[in-house]
């Protein structure tokens, strides 16, 4: 974490990043003075690569009186440079903050809103909903992973080798649209109830 100070007047067309500038995190009070932590950078660059969309900081540096005059915590990790409110072209403010879970993992602030997200690269870790108007604390916003991540899992064990090739042909193993059997995964009720129906089915007893 390497939180660098610009001037907007002198630096604010500079480039952080492909797509970030200096001007984009500077205060709305028109302060020159732009705090932005380079961890920030990198994560607004991940999360517009991960929604195909691009990213628009609605409030990243803040001064002092302009974090009181919006309402913001006392130590707001705007006053730092560490945070952003985003939104992003196609992507709802649950999608980003599932991605940025995913980037954050066991540190840093998330926040959904009704129309942003907010992030931020604390140290400790946070996560809040407040599309309710209320602020809630959650224990996380999961759910997201990299399509090229996405491990196929239709290898099965010696033993298990004819059972699954039965079960695949006869349709109780239907997997995914893509194809994966995720044969290692745990099964779920649903999923066990779906798969005896098949086999009642087969067996001509629906």
């Amino acid at each position: 974490m390497s939180v660098g100070t610009y001037s907007l007047a002198r630096e604010g067309d500079k480039l952080l990043s492909p797509h970030f500038r200096v001007r984009e995190f500077a205060c709305r009070d028109g302060a020159d003075l732009v705090k932005i932590d380079t961890d920030l950078v990198e994560l607004l660059e991940r999360i517009r690569t991960a929604a195909c969309g691009a990213v628009t900081v609605n409030s990243g540096y803040r001064t002092a009186s302009y974090n009181q005059k919006v309402g913001g915590a006392r130590a707001s990790q705007h006053l730092l440079g560490r945070a952003a409110d985003i939104q992003v072209s196609g992507a709802s403010p649950l999608l980003v903050g599932q991605i940025a879970e995913y980037y954050l993992g066991g540190h840093g602030g998330i926040g959904v809103y009704q129309t942003f997200t907010h992030v931020d690269t604390r140290t400790a870790r946070a996560r809040w909903d407040q599309r309710s108007g209320r602020e809630v604390a959650v224990s996380g916003w999961p759910g997201w992973r990299p399509k090229e991540e996405t491990v196929m899992d239709n290898i099965s064990s010696t033993y298990a080798e004819e059972a699954v090739a039965w079960a695949v042909e006869n349709g109780l193993l239907q997997g995914s649209e893509a194809g994966n059997l995720m044969l290692s995964q745990p099964v779920t009720r649903q999923q066990l109830a779906a798969v005896l129906y098949r086999f009642a089915k087969l067996e001509g007893q629906t």
